[in-house]
């Protein structure tokens, strides 16, 4: 097997941590700051030269020692997450190390199979809840599997992560690196939920199970998000088996629990749920809960009249109905929630009205470049090229 290494020469540079640091910034700007994090941003900014440097002198001499996390809980539904998040410093370098991972498994290797979704670009929830349910609408008998399993990111062991970077990556940087980020929860388990590296730590901690499932037990229709998977097949005691197989191969592959309420269920007799829908084959609708989430949130937007929420608002509600039968619940929407759609209307005009005032100013802006440039080639003629031919 092919390990990847001079990972450091490609990747530590002082560039690409500016970069990194960047691209941090502007993403915690649009997701809105807290007061806290713009604290902690504004203190790092002070000496940012100075910071980066020994950001980078640390990493290439492996020097570096990661701090301690800030911890807070977070409601998702009916869970209660243990959230962590970094410092400025931390977060830099474990986006470097989310980078290499990803040119090592996703650009070198290719090890994570397409039919893996998550945390990946162009491969989110919605898109694998349209992929389920294009294989099942209008089949009949068709039976799915799902599960998940029990408390993933939390049980991983390190000692197998560990053993798996290793089959893969040669150089000693990146291992080192490696290390250092998965040691930073104590007892030699667990990872921590909230930082850029444990999404694509999570795709390759689970790999070797996912291959096992598609070629060596044949399910075609194998899919998973994070830890939620799902099984399609045609013959229900094959399915069966394949789901016994997942749950003993959980518990030797990774150590951990798939949880018991696994379900395996006839698409045509009932509906199953999965990210965030009801599906069966006759179609797909929005879960209940999902749903009065939403209407909490349009009347909230309704109490507050603003446009531009509105329209925020609306753009999410709309990508968590993509693919689904919602036509007749958007006209009921309507008729009970008139203020909701006016202001929607509002803040489309609004946003053309800006839309077209950017495109003026881009092209007035291109006018005066070129008028710019016009006289200054008339200043040349005139002013040199004139005062040449005088002398």
């Amino acid at each position: 097997m092919k390990k990847i290494g001079n990972i450091r020469k490609k990747f530590l540079t002082r560039e690409r941590l500016m970069l990194i640091t960047e691209r941090l910034v502007r993403s915690s700007k649009q997701n809105g700051w807290t007061d806290s994090q713009r604290q902690r941003w504004m203190d790092f900014f002070e000496n940012y030269e100075e910071n980066i440097n020994r950001i980078y002198y640390q990493l290439r001499y492996q020097a570096w020692e990661a701090g301690e996390f800030i911890i807070f809980k977070r409601q998702e539904g009916k869970k209660m997450r243990t959230i962590y998040e970094s410092k400025p410093e931390d977060l830099i370098v474990d986006t470097l190390l989310t980078d290499c991972l990803m040119y090592v498994f996703w650009e070198q290797k290719q090890i994570i199979p397409q039919s893996c979704y998550g945390s990946i670009k162009g491969k989110g929830q919605h898109e694998l809840r349209e992929q389920v349910i294009r294989l099942v609408h209008g089949r009949k008998n068709v039976m799915v599997f799902i599960g998940d399993t029990s408390k993933y990111y939390p049980t991983m062991v390190h000692n197998v992560l560990k053993q798996i970077l290793r089959l893969h990556i040669k150089d000693s940087w990146l291992l080192w690196l490696c290390d250092v980020m998965i040691d930073r929860l104590p007892e030699d388990k667990g990872l921590a939920l909230g930082v850029p590296s444990s999404n694509p730590i999570g795709h390759i901690y689970h790999a070797e199970l996912d291959w096992y499932m598609l070629i060596i037990m044949q399910i075609s229709g194998y899919k998973r998000f994070c830890d939620d998977k799902v099984m399609i097949h045609t013959d229900s005691n094959y399915l069966h088996t394949a789901a016994r197989v997942l749950r003993d191969k959980t518990k030797d592959l990774l150590g951990q629990t798939l949880k018991s309420n696994w379900r395996i269920v006839n698409c045509t007799e009932e509906r199953f749920e999965f990210l965030g829908a009801m599906i069966n084959s006759h179609g797909a609708r929005m879960k209940s809960d999902n749903r009065r989430r939403a209407e909490r949130r349009i009347k909230r937007i309704i109490k507050k009249g603003n446009a531009i929420a509105a329209f925020r608002s609306w753009s999410g509600i709309k990508g968590g109905m993509k693919s689904l039968a919602v036509g007749n619940l958007i006209n009921y929407w309507k008729e009970i929630y008139p203020e909701f759609f006016e202001l929607l209307h509002e803040a489309r005009r609004v946003i053309d009205e800006e839309k077209h005032r950017n495109m003026w100013h881009r092209k007035m802006k291109r006018i005066l470049e070129t008028a710019v440039d016009y006289r200054s080639e008339i200043n040349k003629i005139v002013y040199q090229d004139g005062f040449a031919n005088a002398a």
